[in-house]
Parts: structure tokens; C-alpha cells; sequence
């Protein structure tokens, strides 16, 4: 599991990562491809637009990390996207917003980066300190979905 969770702070997200960036992280019982399908339909029902959807098994190989399934699903809201980084050009490294989902075993993990470790970065900025709250209870409620999914 250490090794499971060096691989998934150092390569999950195609972006820098910042030092004691906290991780969210859950289990599904759902196969990894099942999980993506629904983590897909339950991002759009938050309101979300799916930007990208990028494969990093090869990657994780090079790192002797065997998966069946590693997909990283980058995701936000389009015009909230494009007034932070217009704002905030600085953002681009974390936007839009990104969700892993890794084929372990008999599960799936669902990880993400928790959008309140930027906090830190915008000192006492009010609009962007409940802009990542938002964020991380939207992430946070679309992966205890996730968690507790039961197929149909």
C-alpha cells in the first residue's frame, strides 16, 4: 500500500504537486472501467463538463506499477475555469480539476487531489477560498458516491 500511495502522489496528475498536499482517496467495489462510466455521469450531475480523459498505464509501467486500468478524468466548469485562470493565470498547473481511477485487485481507488491545499497559495483571498471548499465537497460527495455505488 506505501508503494501504492508514493506512485499515486507522484504521478497521479500531470502537475506539479505541492509538498503535504493532502490526498483524497476512496474504494469502490465497482471494475475500474464500470467506475469510470459512473464517475463520468455523476460529475456531469454536479453541474461539471469532462475536458479529458487520459491513460496512464504505459506510464505507471515504466514505474513497475501493473494496472489493468489507470485513467485520469480532468473535469470542471468551463466559465469558472476560464475566470480563475484569468484571474489567477498561476492556476493553470490545477486546473481543470482531476479525478484518478486505478484498477487494484478486486477494487477500484478513486484518488484526487484536495483542492483546499491551494488555500495556502492565496493567503486570505475569500472568493477562492470557498471556490476550493466547493470544490472539495463536490469532489468529496461525487467519490462517496462512487464508494457506496451498487450496480443495477
Amino acid at each position: 500500500m506505501k508503494r501504492f500511495l508514493i506512485l499515486v502522489l507522484a504521478l497521479l496528475f500531470s502537475t506539479p504537486l505541492l509538498a503535504g498536499q493532502p490526498i483524497m482517496m476512496v474504494r469502490s467495489k465497482l471494475k475500474a472501467a464500470d467506475a469510470m462510466e459512473v464517475l463520468k455521469e455523476t460529475v456531469q450531475e454536479y453541474g461539471y463538463s469532462i475536458a479529458h480523459v487520459q491513460r496512464c498505464d504505459g506510464g505507471m509501467a515504466e514505474f513497475d506499477y501493473k494496472s489493468d486500468f489507470y485513467r485520469v478524468l480532468f473535469f470542471g466548469k468551463i466559465d469558472e475555469v476560464r475566470g480563475i485562470l484569468k484571474r489567477y493565470p498561476e492556476m493553470a498547473p490545477f486546473l481543470p480539476l482531476k479525478i484518478a481511477v486505478i484498477a487494484e485487485n478486486d477494487e477500484t481507488v478513486l484518488a484526487a487531489v484536495d483542492p483546499r491545499a491551494l488555500a495556502h497559495l492565496y493567503g486570505h483571498n475569500p472568493v477562492l477560498q470557498v471556490q476550493f471548499a466547493r470544490w472539495y465537497n463536490d469532489i468529496r460527495s461525487m467519490m462517496e458516491e462512487l464508494r457506496h455505488y451498487r450496480k443495477k
